[in-house]
């Protein structure tokens, strides 16, 4: 198997080091990574953390194949380890199995899909995906960021609250209409997806409405309801069905979602100190257990 390219597109050679802040390569070694032998190129895969930690460069992106991503993503949704997390600071859905609860795999093609008690997960993982980190390298368990390159996957982006009709492509059995609920992000989307009833009725009539303006009437009815949360990326989707927890209670274990406005109002895709390259959208972040 070829050995991957560590570029990440951003190609600025360091005035001091000649090293690229994007890879950690100096400029011959970009030249040549293609002429030189695979020993050649595991070499420098070993130097890069090294040399981009001496820049004080915190993303890296791992020495994983597209075929090495999805090997990683299906073997951890099957042993039920760590949580994965789609959405924007303040809007996301948080995939990991409760105690107890297995998770069931299934593969086809590009696409890989997980689901336990109370959630589904699916990801489409293709060439335009790279896996990265922000952790020093002497992480013993890192967190990975799955990145998509923009100019080949992009998110449908609303503006304000949209009904977008029935959800032919739910990964839960629960039919209903899909409601974006507006962040107008292009990072990811927010959604429910509800049967008739008051939540419908109120999503329906905040149409048009921006996610501020909308959230006051419709944050009731969902309350009440807890209809099955649906966030994307352009990774794929993370729905929850489990229930809304009230003002102040705390999450339950297994798949849950948050939907904080003062943390949306921040406007970030990632959590401070993971700055993604230029180009590249979030797709999910991987946090692994937690030690003890």
């Amino acid at each position: 198997m070829d050995v991957t390219s560590p570029c990440i597109g951003v190609c600025t050679l360091d005035p001091v080091t000649n090293w690229c802040r994007g890879c950690g390569r100096d400029g011959t070694e970009i030249v040549d990574w293609r002429k030189q032998p695979r020993e050649w190129r595991d070499a420098v895969w070993r130097a890069i953390p090294e040399r981009l930690a001496a820049m004080g460069v915190a993303c890296q992106r791992l020495d994983w194949s597209t075929d090495d991503i999805r090997d990683f993503v299906a073997r951890i949704c099957a042993e039920g380890q760590g949580t994965w997390v789609m959405g924007v600071v303040g809007a996301v859905a948080e995939f990991t199995a409760a105690p107890g609860h297995a998770v069931e795999i299934s593969r086809e093609g590009e696409e890989i899909a997980a689901r336990t008690e109370g959630g589904a997960l699916r990801m489409r993982i293709d060439d335009s995906v790279r896996a990265l980190t922000f952790d020093p390298p002497e992480t013993a368990a890192p967190r990975i960021v799955l990145a998509v390159s923009q100019e080949q996957r992009q998110l449908p982006v609303a503006p304000a609250l949209a009904d977008l009709g029935p959800d032919d492509a739910a990964l839960m059995d629960d039919a209903g209409r899909l409601f974006d609920l507006g962040l107008a992000r292009k990072e990811g989307r927010f959604c429910v997806r509800v049967g008739p009833g008051a939540a419908a009725e109120a999503l329906k009539a905040a149409e048009g409405l921006s996610f501020g303006e909308a959230l006051p009437r419709i944050g009731g009815p969902l309350l009440a309801t807890s209809p099955v949360r649906v966030v994307e990326s352009a990774l794929g989707r993370l729905e929850v069905s489990g229930a809304i927890p009230p003002p102040g209670a705390s999450s339950p274990p297994g798949p849950h979602t948050h939907l904080l406005p003062d943390y949306i109002a921040t406007g970030r895709a990632l959590p401070v100190g993971m700055d993604l390259p230029k180009g590249y959208l979030p797709g999910a972040i991987f946090y692994p257990p937690r030690a003890g």
